[in-house]
């Protein structure tokens, strides 16, 4: 297999921080490859990138890259800067977990001076190029460059190699709510479907809407259709005879049905009949989505 080549960093990179390019592509020892351009650093001094977007590694091509890493040994050295505690991971974390997984005791790496601006970019770049960074960690990668060093929106595009609109649009899916986010990033939502629901104001209404798009297994197009629905519903209720204002929930009640959803990643209402009485209702949308929420529930429970 080709192991993690390195490719060309985002246009603007050099121009954002100088001497990028050349601080942050790591070059692959080859037999003309000199041996002072890598030292063999113990794995146990090495610590990962805390700037690292990527939340999700997909076991299936780490056990692959680990085989690799068995048969063939390391290709490319990984990259790392220097601490007063030992090392941090710039790049090349696969390959760390990987060689870590054999139980290698070192590893190849090339040590840069580089400051924390430059290892969230080139964290973040490094990944977007991968083109499966999940939807939620490539926004949250993007805020963390905005937040935490001031980049415009467009610095960014220009950063990481795309267009402006595609860095705020991108950026829009963080109005959802934590349940929902999961949902997208564990794969079963697309990026698209995220958009979909981000014009849904009610978080909870959003999360309802997010399990049936999974249950049903819904195309972007018909979310974006079922959210206009959902959105229109609370105009139509205004146009309806005035009802009884419910009483205020209680920051509690809040509070542990927020904890619910997050957990069962489905909508969970909490209804009192009296002050120690009530019932809790878990909404699902299919057999499957039924069958999903009983494993979290019951783990041990006996199928029929």
């Amino acid at each position: 297999m080709s192991l993690e080549k390195p490719r060309r960093l985002g246009r603007g990179l050099e121009a954002l921080i100088p001497g990028a390019a050349a601080t942050l592509v790591a070059p692959q020892p080859t037999a003309t490859t000199p041996s002072s351009e890598y030292q063999r650093l113990l794995i146990s001094a090495i610590t990962p990138n805390p700037f690292q977007p990527r939340r999700e590694f997909a076991e299936a091509e780490l056990a692959e890259l680990q085989a690799s890493l068995k048969a063939s040994g390391l290709l490319q050295p990984i990259t790392v800067r220097q601490t007063a505690r030992g090392y941090e991971l710039i790049s090349g974390e696969r390959r760390f977990r990987a060689a870590s997984r054999l139980g290698w005791t070192e590893i190849p790496a090339i040590i840069r001076d580089v400051d924390d601006r430059t290892m969230l970019t080139l964290a973040l770049v490094e990944n977007l190029q991968r083109a499966d960074l999940n939807a939620v960690d490539e926004a949250k990668g993007y805020q963390r460059l905005s937040d935490d060093f001031g980049f415009t929106h467009a610095q960014i595009a220009e950063a990481v190699g795309k267009d402006r609109t595609s860095i705020t649009t991108a950026l829009r899916i963080l109005q959802l709510s934590q349940a929902v986010l999961d949902i997208v990033a564990k794969g079963h939502l697309t990026a698209g479907h995220a958009r979909a629901l981000v014009s849904v104001d009610d978080d909870r209404k959003a999360l309802a809407l997010a399990n049936e798009a999974v249950a049903r297994q819904m195309s972007v197009r018909e979310l974006e259709s079922r959210a206009r629905q959902v959105s229109q519903e609370p105009a139509a209720r205004k146009a309806a005879p005035a009802k009884a204002t419910p009483a205020p929930r209680a920051p509690v009640l809040r509070r542990l049905e927020d904890e619910l959803r997050r957990r069962l990643q489905t909508d969970v209402s909490i209804k009192l009949n009296g002050p120690e009485k009530g019932a809790i209702e878990i909404a699902f949308y299919s057999a499957d989505d039924l069958e999903r929420v009983l494993d979290i529930v019951l783990p041990n429970r006996e199928r029929a």
